[in-house]
């Protein structure tokens, strides 16, 4: 009954003009960002990865099959976003235009958020359900991929419809004929094998979304179709790895040492980005304080940190800390580099921040299919190099706002903490890469 009655607050005249204009701005924000030729993620401009973009586009518009291999083509993903340019998109014949209709492929990841948003959240009214899908706009890495022609955003738009098929497949599949599932998962199966192609880290999507239809109410004979489903969707990446030696191309494989070296930093760090962004949503739960004793003064919890502080340890004693890599690691990372000296120091701030997002990490995650989603990511850092924050941003919120099991509450007030949150941050990357680029 509260709920409801929260739900009737939200949706009042006053309340209706304050999320429009705050919609509107991200919106007016997200557009001047582009016009303004924006690089709030140090990879955008003409002379950054834009220019070997437009480079790796006309290398296959050349000769697609020939030039798959291709030293020149230096991409670490594969070249479909390429292949359905070259084949659908008519305005890669001049670079801004191309810019454009990269920027117009972008907005359907706020669009789709709000019909996810609408699925999880059906007791709230549009106007709030917009607002939240629009921070999304706020983020660095999906501004910087919309307005320089990256490729993520491409594998964020699949994971979005793939959650979106699911949910439809899960609620419905005891109404549907055997003939309408089949469609359904072969779309699914489809859907999700994409992100792969777009995004090689998404590979946990086909693989959660494989195990969960087997797990579902499905007929066995479905279940089947679904493994020769994703079998024959895997057959061009197994012959890209075939020809490149690797799952990434060869001309950056030996850079980003694919499987060739394990960094035991990582994991730390990625935790700590993992909890600067959902540091918001555990900020706006609800009776966090009252809970305290049902969060902390348990054996799980216990075992959690003791696991945490083994971790540590390691690093403490069998890591080289001093000489790492500079890329990479993340928000924290950056600041302690820019605002402390002392190595020692910089390594217990270090700790401690590690050890602050574990925590919060723990109290978001109520669920176990959010755990594996995080343990996913930590096991993915440690064989990538470098591991670089745009890698969970904005997958995080995507997640948050799709799979987790993990709900919010969507009203104004967790409106503004979150809005306030994700545009200080916005802003701060701006400023950042404007004074070092």
């Amino acid at each position: 009954m509260e709920n409801k009655e929260e739900e009737k607050k939200e949706i009042n005249s006053k309340n209706k003009i304050i999320l429009n204009f705050f919609s509107i701005t991200l919106l007016i924000y997200f557009i001047f960002g582009f016009y303004n030729n924006e690089n709030s993620a140090g990879a955008g401009g003409y002379n950054g990865d834009f220019n070997s973009i437009w480079n790796n586009l006309l290398l296959l518009k050349e000769d697609i099959i020939g030039n798959l291999n291709n030293t020149s083509y230096n991409d670490s993903r594969t070249p479909l976003s390429y292949i359905l340019h070259i084949v659908f998109n008519p305005f890669t014949y001049n670079q801004d235009v191309f810019r454009i209709s990269i920027l117009v492929i972008s907005f359907f990841i706020p669009i789709l958020l709000f019909f996810s948003l609408k699925l999880n959240y059906p007791l709230a009214n549009n106007h709030i359900i917009l607002a939240f899908a629009l921070i999304i706009t706020l983020s660095p890495y999906f501004r910087t991929t919309a307005y320089w022609g990256l490729s993520e955003n491409y594998g964020l738009i699949s994971l979005i419809l793939s959650y979106l098929t699911f949910m439809k497949l899960k609620k419905n599949f005891s109404k549907y004929s055997d003939f309408k599932n089949i469609l359904l998962v072969l779309t699914l199966c489809f859907i999700s094998s994409l992100t792969v192609y777009f995004d090689q880290k998404l590979i946990f999507l086909p693989l959660f979304i494989f195990l969960a239809l087997q797990l579902m109410g499905l007929n066995f004979k479905i279940k089947i179709f679904s493994f020769l489903f994703f079998a024959i969707f895997s057959i061009p990446y197994l012959y890209l790895i075939y020809i490149w030696g690797s799952f990434i191309p060869t001309s950056v494989a030996e850079s980003r040492q694919v499987g060739s070296n394990i960094n035991p930093l990582h994991p730390g760090y990625c935790i700590s980005i993992i909890g600067f962004y959902l540091l918001p949503f555990v900020l706006v739960r609800e009776n966090f304080i009252k809970d305290y004793k049902k969060i902390f003064l348990t054996k799980k919890f216990l075992y959690y940190i003791l696991s945490i502080i083994l971790y540590l340890f390691f690093l403490f004693n069998f890591s080289n800390f001093e000489n790492q890599a500079i890329d990479g690691k993340g928000i924290f990372h950056k600041l302690i580099s820019i605002t402390i000296d002392s190595k020692i120091l910089e390594f217990i701030v270090t700790v401690l921040i590690i050890l602050l997002s574990s925590i919060i990490v723990y109290i978001f995650f109520k669920e176990n299919s959010d755990i594996l989603f995080f343990l996913y990511f930590l096991i993915l850092s440690i064989f990538t190099f470098p591991f670089y924050q745009e890698y969970l941003d904005p997958l995080i919120l995507i997640l948050i706002f799709t799979f987790s099991k993990t709900k919010i509450k969507l009203n104004i007030k967790n409106f503004y903490i979150i809005f306030v949150y994700f545009l200080i941050f916005s802003l701060s990357t701006k400023f950042y890469y404007s004074n070092i680029i």
